[in-house]
């Protein structure tokens, strides 16, 4: 393994009017050509408010969700506190203006100037999965991303 490895940040998300702006560096303007085809995006992004050394050292949550056990392991959690504070969120693309390189989306569920680490388009054929199992403790959890946007997320977490 190479400890020379970086992760090169390549924009930051910025809350604005009636959603949020993926604000990237104009570098990277190029790199949204063809992004505006498709309807949702995977962002990955830094969880940099948790990137603090306690946190990269949990492995263990203990009861994040209202209902599910007492601990977890933070591979079965989304929680950002882990060894690298990598998360992700899928994103409505609501417009893209490749002379700025901002993408606009109604919402992600990060905070104010949260780093961007990458962007990927949203295939259906490699991203969505028909048949899945999850944990008792989150089955009346939505089934979609549209339905998620009702749901009572506030209610879920400690």
């Amino acid at each position: 393994m190479h400890d020379d490895r970086t992760v090169e940040f390549i924009g930051l998300i910025r809350p604005s009017g009636h959603g949020f702006d993926l604000v990237l560096n104009t570098k990277y303007a190029e790199a949204l050509e063809g992004l505006e085809a498709f309807s949702h995006a995977i962002v990955l992004w830094w969880a940099s408010e948790a990137d603090l050394k306690n946190d990269r050292a949990r492995t263990v949550c203990r009861k994040p969700y209202v209902n599910n056990p007492n601990n977890v392991g933070v591979f079965a959690s989304r929680s950002p506190a882990r060894p690298n504070p990598i998360c992700m969120s899928v994103v409505h693309l609501q417009n893209i203006d490749q002379n700025t390189a901002t993408i606009k989306v109604p919402y992600i569920d990060t905070l104010p100037d949260t780093p961007i680490i990458d962007i990927k388009p949203y295939f259906p054929a490699s991203d969505r999965v028909m048949e899945v199992r999850s944990p008792d403790w989150c089955q009346h959890w939505p089934g979609s991303f549209e339905a998620s946007a009702e749901f009572d997320w506030e209610g879920e977490f400690h």
